[in-house]
């Protein structure tokens, strides 16, 4: 609740504009992840060059994700459950990434 003078306000804070990009990326970029993944597996590790690709994207849109969310933890006087739940998932996306690539080298 906010007070305003010798009111309270039951309305509730709106969400970050933000935040609705930035989680729409984070499911995109575990989409992009999962089904690198899956090509990898089906393909016993002989994965096709679509995989390469997926993984960069999901890469790629998973960074921008992180962006978002940081942009709308930014925004005055807002609602940042969604901005923080995007935020954590693109960030154990990348460091799921980044520990599968040091491994594979």
């Amino acid at each position: 609740m906010e007070r305003i003078g010798n009111k309270v306000s039951y309305i509730k804070k709106p969400f970050a504009k933000n935040s609705f990009v930035a989680a729409g990326l984070a499911a995109a970029a575990l989409v992009f992840y999962a089904a690198a993944i899956s090509f990898s597996y089906y393909t016993q590790g002989n994965a096709p060059l679509a995989a390469a690709a997926l993984g960069f994207c999901s890469i790629i849109i998973a960074v921008s994700s992180v962006v978002y969310g940081v942009f709308a933890m930014m925004e005055k006087e807002k609602n940042y459950l969604l901005a923080k739940i995007s935020l954590a998932a693109a960030g154990i996306l990348l460091l799921v990434w980044v520990l599968m690539i040091v491994f594979a080298l």
